[in-house]
């Protein structure tokens, strides 16, 4: 039974689904801007707060998610578009290892290890993947599918 995550425009929304309904269970409201501000510029101190607060939020639904698929839906665009422009990835499915490479660019880009001007303005899309990375990671999925 795959798990859905909808990437929204103002919120992140995790669902299981059962027969093609899907069954809320995870709100967290204001999405990528409850995580990365888009008024405060990403640095370390901003990406380590936002994984505290994806943390948060995830923890208490982790082991709904162990040994799931994780399907994406991202009616929004951004995840689809940063992973092309920004990491270059073109496959619409990764492994928990795949997601945490993806992350570790980010923060390169995002603290200047590693200056990219595609990552510019792209707070939301950060978001985006972090909270992936989190959720892949804490909650033990298999896989994860951008569907």
């Amino acid at each position: 039974m795959p798990v859905r995550l909808t990437i929204g425009a103002d919120a992140y929304a995790l669902a299981e689904e059962h027969d093609g309904e899907g069954s809320g269970f995870a709100l967290l409201p204001r999405g990528a801007e409850a995580l990365l501000p888009s008024t405060r510029p990403v640095d370390e101190a901003r990406l380590e707060a936002a994984i505290e607060t994806a943390e948060d939020w995830l923890m208490p639904h982790a082991a709904r998610l162990r040994g799931q698929v994780l399907d994406v839906s991202d009616p929004t665009g951004r995840l689809r578009s940063g992973m092309e422009d920004v990491l270059a990835a073109t496959t619409r499915a990764w492994s928990v290892q795949e997601v945490e490479g993806f992350f570790l660019r980010l923060v390169d880009m995002t603290t200047g290890r590693l200056p990219a001007p595609s990552v510019a303005g792209r707070q939301q899309f950060v978001a985006d993947v972090l909270l992936l990375r989190e959720l892949a990671h804490h909650g033990q999925v298999r896989e994860i599918r951008l569907v």
